[in-house]
């Protein structure tokens, strides 16, 4: 036999390491490292990233950018301080001091900045410096007579042991009873709209909970509004303990992450005005989600998912929808949210990593799955995302995953310590970054993506820039063992045609192993354009044509019958590989050897 048999790889497939080397695709990977994956499939090596500032020494804990009354701000927490990022000059602004708490989360409700360590819970509106959450003061009774009672109106708020009610006066009593003994203050009193002063217009007794007035109020309708303290510390602190946000859900803000209760969500509530208030939490709205610590919430279209983990066999995942009735009698209506099992065998083991990806949640269990609806009302199926790199997950501990969605790009990003997973999820592709920093969040400031790191540095990825931070960026691509579809068959090869993208410096290096033998010679491709901004002369060339032409290198691969190709950029320009072509001739059958 002497026909010939071409193996063509243009378009690349990203890393591939579920199967055996010899049952890969062609152009799916092996091994692969610093090469990233395009969206019309071509190997490209990954761009770099700068540092804005010298490292603050610790942890970056959190980080933030976004609009506040229409300005941006990048704003990150490190060593227990807040600081406000200038973009511009890079100078970081100390805006407050909060806990060195890792993480440290952040949203956005009514153009204000909330701040969630664990331990406090603050507020930022754009200017000077945070403050903490004093909490919306409700009205939890209304239409009461002087000696107490009334109709419910708004529940305690857990954040604050302020609270106020009405009274309607009956024109003659001068005693009004307050529904809680022992309290702390009478912090004002309203009668008919006027704010009156203690001791002039009235006294308090804080053991009995009564205010006594000088005169009587005269007869009307919720017109005694005294507001009074009396407060619970284990109250707030079921808030301020939460340091996971878990969005927005039927205007409710959801908190989640307080270690005294792992398996419980807190709803912010709806005021009397009919408004979402981040800084009300109505007590006893909460409730628990199975027996496992809640590890993540997320919003699916009209469901709101819950995901738990606990031991090995802990994990599942759980949806609440809203439900509200009517009072036949009263009118009044009453909304719960309701939950209901979803997978009793997934959950989420990575504590708020949970991104939404082309609308679907992508959770980090012993790999990467996604929740895909179906037909069925309110079914869910999981399908596992992750199995072209789970032999790389199974050696990691998941539960330090950090996770992002950098959607300009269309890429989900796994990073454990130094090692970044991105998942090209427009063309189903995986690849990986070896960073020589550790990433401990990441966010997106005008397209561009920025990470902080353990050593208290904001890095900042660039396209233009050939190095991380100034290491030389090396990039390893590797295809799987091929036999160009006759594994009983010797093959001859002695050419290979290679395509790259031409720019002003550009190079890949290639060699090959076979069954026969792991190394070879070197072969480079490059191009070294003529370009002002770019003349070295040490390399000068009158080159100027940038469309892609092919390289031609001869190699010696004899009486072969697996082959391997590695390609490698190991300085700091950039590369694309855009085809390859590999003509094998085939010879007789294979021997065994001894």
């Amino acid at each position: 036999m002497s026909n010939l048999n071409l193996l063509t790889i243009d378009t690349f497939l990203g890393v591939n390491k579920s199967d055996t080397e010899t049952l890969l695709k062609p152009g799916e990977a092996s091994y692969m490292s610093n090469w990233m994956i395009t969206d019309d499939l071509k190997l490209k090596k990954m761009f770099g990233y700068e540092q804005l500032f010298n490292g603050l020494a610790k942890k970056i804990n959190g980080m933030w950018y976004g609009l506040i009354q229409g300005i941006p701000h990048l704003v990150f927490t490190c060593g227990g301080l807040v600081y406000e990022h200038n973009l511009t000059t890079h100078e970081n602004i100390n805006i407050g001091t909060i806990a060195d708490a890792f993480p440290t989360n952040f949203f956005v409700s009514n153009n204000t900045l909330y701040i969630l360590d664990g331990n406090e819970y603050r507020q930022w509106t754009g200017t000077g410096n945070i403050t903490t959450v004093k909490g919306y003061v409700p009205t939890v009774f209304t239409a009461a007579p002087p000696t107490g009672g009334g109709t419910i109106l708004e529940s305690i708020n857990y954040l604050t042991g302020q609270k106020s009610m009405k009274f309607s006066s009956d024109g003659v009593s001068t005693v009004y009873q307050l529904p809680e003994y022992n309290i702390e203050s009478v912090d004002s009193v309203v009668v008919n709209g006027i704010e009156q002063t203690k001791d002039t217009h009235y006294t308090v007794d804080l053991i009995l909970g009564t205010i006594t007035f000088v005169t009587k109020p005269i007869l009307g309708v919720n017109n005694v509004v005294p507001t009074w303290t009396k407060t619970n510390q284990q109250d707030r602190q079921s808030i301020t303990k939460n340091n996971y946000y878990g969005g927005i859900y039927y205007s409710r803000i959801w908190l989640f992450g307080n270690p005294d209760h792992k398996n419980t969500r807190y709803p912010s509530g709806i005021t009397m005005s009919g408004s979402s208030d981040p800084t009300y939490f109505p007590k006893f709205s909460d409730s628990n989600v199975g027996e496992h610590e809640i590890t993540d919430m997320c919003i699916q279209y009209n469901k709101q998912l819950i995901f738990t983990h606990g031991d090995a066999n802990g994990a599942s995942g759980w949806y609440s929808e809203q439900e509200t009735t009517t009072d036949p009698y009263t009118g009044i209506v009453t909304t719960l949210f309701p939950i209901f099992p979803m997978n009793s065998r997934i959950g989420n083991a990575a504590k708020g990593q949970t991104r939404i990806i082309m609308n679907n949640p992508f959770t980090v269990y012993k790999g990467v799955y996604q929740w895909v609806s179906t037909y069925v009302l309110n079914e869910k199926n999981v399908e596992w995302v992750s199995k072209k790199i789970q032999p790389d997950l199974d050696e990691v501990d998941l539960t330090k995953a950090i996770t992002f969605d950098w959607d300009d790009r269309g890429v989900y990003i796994l990073a454990v310590d130094k090692r970044v997973w991105m998942y090209n999820y427009r063309v189903d592709a995986w690849y990986a970054l070896d960073l020589p920093d550790t990433p401990t969040c990441f966010t997106i400031v005008e397209k561009d993506l920025y990470f902080g790191t353990t050593n208290g540095e904001i890095m900042k990825f660039n396209e233009s820039l050939g190095t991380y931070n100034g290491k030389p960026i090396e990039a390893q691509w590797e295809m799987g063992f091929y036999n160009f579809g006759a594994e009983w068959l010797r093959k001859f090869i002695g050419r290979m045609f290679v395509a790259i993208k031409p720019l002003a410096q550009t190079h890949i290096d290639l060699s090959y192993e076979t069954d026969k033998s792991n190394q070879s010679e070197v072969y480079t491709a490059k191009y070294s354009l003529s370009n002002f901004a770019t003349w070295n002369f040490a390399t000068f060339s009158f080159a100027t044509n940038y469309s892609p032409q092919p390289f031609k290198f001869k190699i010696r691969a004899k009486k072969i019958d697996y082959f391997k190709l590695k390609i490698t950029n190991n300085g700091t320009d950039s590369a694309t590989v855009l085809s390859i072509t590999i003509p094998s001739r085939i010879g007789g059958e294979v021997k065994n050897r001894r």
